[in-house]
C-alpha cells in the first residue's frame, strides 16, 4: 500500500513541477511593411504597450486599429490575446500572438504558464511578451526562450 501511495505522490509532485514554456512557428519572410496591431480590448493594456515598445525598439513602423477591424492584406497584422491568473500573485498565465499577411497566417507564438507548484510562472509579464516577439520575429529560438523562462538551477 505504501508503494502505491508513494508512487502516486511522486507522480503528482513531478507533474506539479512543469514550468512555463513557449511554442511557435516564427515568421520566415522579411517584414518590409508597416505592422498593424489589432487592439484586443479584453487583454490588459500593458500587453499592447509592450508590443508597441518592442516594435518601435526594432525600428518597425506600426499602427494600432480597434478590435474587430478588417485586416489590410498588404500589411503584416498582429492579433494578440493575454490571460492572467491568480495564485498568491497575479501572473501571465497564457498568451498568443498571431501574424497575418495577405490573408494568411505567417507566424505565431504561444506562451503558457501552467498553474503548478513551479515558481517560474511568476516571471515579469512584460519581459515574457518581449521574448514572444523575439521568437515570432526570429531573433530568438523557442529553445532560447524556454531556457530564459526556466533557467537551470544554480550550483
Amino acid at each position: 500500500m505504501r508503494i502505491i501511495f508513494g508512487s502516486i505522490f511522486f507522480a503528482v509532485v513531478l507533474s506539479g513541477c512543469a514550468g512555463p514554456k513557449f511554442t511557435a512557428s516564427p515568421i520566415t519572410e522579411t517584414i518590409d511593411t508597416e505592422i498593424v496591431i489589432v487592439n484586443d480590448k479584453a487583454t490588459r493594456d500593458g500587453f499592447e504597450d509592450r508590443l508597441e515598445k518592442w516594435i518601435a525598439d526594432n525600428d518597425y513602423k506600426y499602427v494600432i486599429v480597434p478590435d474587430g477591424s478588417k485586416h489590410d492584406l498588404e500589411k503584416v497584422t498582429l492579433e494578440y490575446v493575454g490571460h492572467w491568473g491568480w495564485d498568491l500573485a497575479l501572473y501571465l498565465k497564457q498568451a498568443d500572438i498571431n501574424a497575418y499577411y495577405k490573408g494568411q497566417r505567417i507566424g505565431e507564438v504561444n506562451f503558457k504558464a501552467p498553474n503548478t507548484l513551479n515558481g517560474n510562472k511568476f516571471g515579469d509579464a512584460s519581459e515574457r511578451i518581449g521574448y514572444m516577439m523575439d521568437i515570432l520575429f526570429g531573433k530568438k529560438t523557442v529553445e532560447e526562450g524556454n531556457k530564459l523562462l526556466n533557467p537551470p538551477p544554480k550550483k
